[in-house]
């Protein structure tokens, strides 16, 4: 007959069965209590794993719109899209500024040659160079006024804006996680009983 250990619960010399989880020792009433308090957290795991199979389950449409990740990205889009929007209109302004001061400077320059054809032909003081020189002048007026109504006598200068690299303004990745898993084992009436398994 084998020699009996104490059993690990009652701590009688009754030991036959040994748990080759926990090392003990256990009389035959006592293993099955211990037996049971397993399977009772194996019953809690399986619950938990149940529970997470909901979350998994569930659409994730649903929740999209709750996410607050996607709650940044959208509100970093109505941002972007507003300053975006904002500067378009002060480049427009810009524009607007630049073309009309192009436009007042050739309606002054005009009226000077305006004043110098008018006076030029009422005193009949102007020989073949100085057609030809006005000649030029109405030309030159001819070739900004056209540049001016089609807005090309300014440039959109937008390099930096090309320049943009969106993949890399704003971009997703994943976040390193520490999940804290405490196992604490504590002695209970001499059983092993495990608690705080799924401490996330």
């Amino acid at each position: 007959m084998a020699e009996s250990k104490q059993c690990f619960t009652c701590q009688k010399p009754t030991g036959i069965i040994l748990c080759v989880g926990c090392n003990g020792y256990f009389c035959t009433k006592d293993f099955k209590g211990h037996r049971e308090i397993l399977f009772t957290e194996m019953e809690k795991l399986v619950e938990e794993r149940n529970k997470l199979q909901e979350i998994i389950n569930k659409p994730t449409k649903e929740t999209d719109a709750n996410n607050p990740l996607i709650e940044e990205i959208n509100a970093w889009e109505k941002i972007t899209v507003e300053r975006v929007r904002q500067t378009a209109e002060q480049v427009r302004q810009q524009a607007n500024q630049l073309m009309n001061s192009k436009s007042m400077k050739t309606i002054n320059e005009f009226s000077g040659f305006t004043e110098e054809l008018a006076n030029m032909k009422e005193t009949e003081d102007y020989v073949e160079h100085d057609l030809t020189r006005l000649k030029q002048k109405i030309d030159q007026f001819n070739v900004v006024l056209t540049r001016l109504s089609q807005g090309i006598i300014i440039e959109l200068n937008k390099e930096e804006s090309e320049r943009i690299n969106w993949n890399r303004i704003i971009y997703v990745r994943e976040k390193p996680v520490e999940i804290e898993v405490q196992q604490t084992s504590k002695k209970r009436k001499g059983m092993f009983v495990t608690s705080n398994l799924n401490k996330f």
